[in-house]
C-alpha cells in the first residue's frame, strides 16, 4: 500500500477494535475507494450522519454530513428517513437549527457541498453507464409527481415513494425495485453512493437545500447547465462546478450529464444547492441557485446539517 495515507498496522489495530480487520476493501467495479474506507474507520459520526473523506491531496479529517434532508421533530433538526423535509425555513433559521444541535454542528457550507458532490461524481455507480464521466448522474425526485416532498425509505429501495407510472399514486416497492435499486441505475434514484460505500438521500432533488454562504460577486452573463459551466473556467466554475476531471464526455447530451443547472445571472444572494422536485433536467448534485435572499422561504427549500468528525483514537488526528 505504498503511498496510502495510513499504514497497515494502524488500520489493523483500529479494525481489530471494530472486529472488522480486512484488507480486501476495494470493490472490483471501482465504486468505492480503499483509502477513503480506511480513513472512515478512523472517525465516528453522529447517528444518521455519514463521513465525507478528505479530498485527494488533503489531510484528514473530512467531516460528517446528514444522511437525509433535515426533518422537524419537535423543532429539532433531525436526520432521519421518516417525514417530509423541513421546508419553509429561511437560511439563518436553518443555520440556527443546525447549531442548536451542539458545538460541532452547523449548516453545510458551499465548499462542503462541493466536496460531497465531487466525491459523489467520482463514484461509478452514480453514473448510468457504470463509468465515471460517461453518460449521466441520477437526479432523484426531480419530476413533480405529487406536488409535495417525499420521506426517504430504506437504502434497498432508492426510488421509494415515487410515481414512475404517473397514475397519481405511489408505486409499489416491488415495481419500483424492478427498475431502480442500489445496483440498477435509474434517473430518479434518490440515493447517491460516496467513495466509502455509504449512501446519501436526496442530495439532488426533492428539496432545494440552503448552504450557510452568500454570494456577493457580479452576475454571470447567463444561466447555464453545470456541465457547460465547467468549461468556462471562471469564478463560478471554481465555486460551484466539479473539477475538470469530472467533465462528462458530451456536456450537452444525457440531460446535460445529470449535473444540474446554475442560476447565476442575477445579482447574487444566499446560496442554495441541489434542485428540487420542480426542476426536471435542471436538478442535480451540483445545481446552484443565487436568486434568493437569506430571508426567502419556500416549502421546497430545506437544509442539511454537518458535524465535525470525532477521531476514534487520539492518533487519528495526527
Amino acid at each position: 500500500m505504498t503511498g496510502s495515507k495510513f499504514a497497515i498496522p494502524v488500520l489493523c489495530l483500529i479494525s481489530l477494535l471494530l472486529s472488522a480487520c480486512t484488507l480486501d476493501l476495494k470493490k472490483e467495479d471501482g465504486s468505492t475507494d480503499e483509502e477513503a474506507i480506511i480513513e472512515e474507520t478512523l472517525y465516528s459520526c453522529p447517528e444518521n450522519y455519514v463521513y465525507v473523506p478528505s479530498p485527494a491531496g488533503s489531510p484528514p479529517p473530512g467531516f460528517c454530513v446528514a444522511k437525509y434532508e433535515m426533518k422537524d421533530v419537535g423543532s429539532v433538526a433531525t436526520s432521519q428517513a421518516g417525514g417530509a423535509p423541513w421546508g419553509a425555513i429561511d437560511r439563518d433559521d436553518a443555520a440556527a437549527a443546525c447549531q442548536a444541535l451542539g458545538a460541532d454542528f452547523d449548516l453545510i457550507s458551499n465548499a462542503q457541498w462541493n466536496q460531497v458532490a465531487q466525491n459523489l461524481g467520482s463514484v461509478s455507480t452514480n453514473w448510468n453507464s457504470g463509468a465515471v464521466t460517461s453518460g449521466a448522474l441520477n437526479r432523484g425526485h426531480f419530476n413533480d409527481d405529487f406536488g409535495y416532498l417525499l420521506a426517504a425509505g430504506g437504502d434497498d429501495h432508492p426510488c421509494y415513494g415515487l410515481d414512475l407510472d404517473q397514475d397519481s399514486n405511489p408505486d409499489s416497492l416491488a415495481s419500483l425495485d424492478a427498475v431502480c435499486s442500489p445496483t440498477l441505475w435509474h434517473e430518479n434514484r434518490r440515493t447517491h453512493q460516496l467513495s466509502t460505500g455509504k449512501v446519501l438521500w436526496d442530495f439532488a432533488g426533492n428539496a432545494w437545500e440552503w448552504t450557510k454562504d452568500d454570494y456577493a460577486g457580479g452576475a454571470a452573463a447567463s444561466n447555464v447547465y453545470i456541465s457547460e459551466l465547467i468549461t468556462l473556467a471562471d469564478s463560478f466554475t471554481t465555486l460551484f462546478a466539479p473539477a475538470a476531471s469530472l467533465q462528462c464526455a458530451d456536456p450537452t447530451t444525457n440531460d446535460f450529464c445529470g449535473m444540474g443547472f446554475a442560476w447565476i445571472n442575477g445579482p447574487g444572494g444566499a446560496v442554495a444547492r441541489g434542485g428540487s422536485l420542480y426542476n426536471g433536467t435542471q436538478t442535480g448534485i451540483f445545481s446552484i441557485d443565487l436568486d434568493n435572499s437569506a430571508s426567502y422561504t419556500a416549502n421546497h427549500l430545506g437544509f442539511r446539517c454537518v458535524s465535525a468528525a470525532t477521531p476514534i483514537l487520539p492518533s487519528a488526528s495526527n
